[in-house]
């Protein structure tokens, strides 16, 4: 075995190993993108129905 070769393969493993890193840290960023995406959605919900609630009761209170 030449050095060459070993050099070969020990950076094919160090880039091997860092591309497996950087897709653990795209997947964890994917995941915590999608929790957000479900945390904005429900929060959305609630503003609407709030605004709803409080578009009702001033129309209820004025109408009389």
């Amino acid at each position: 075995m030449s050095d060459d070769y070993i050099a070969r393969v020990v950076r094919r493993q160090v880039g091997i190993a860092a591309l497996r890193r950087i897709r653990t840290l795209v997947d964890a960023e994917a995941s915590l993108d999608e929790k957000n995406r479900r945390w904005a959605k429900r929060l959305a919900v609630v503003f609407i129905v709030i605004a709803v609630v409080a578009l009702t009761w001033i129309a209820v209170r004025f109408a009389h």
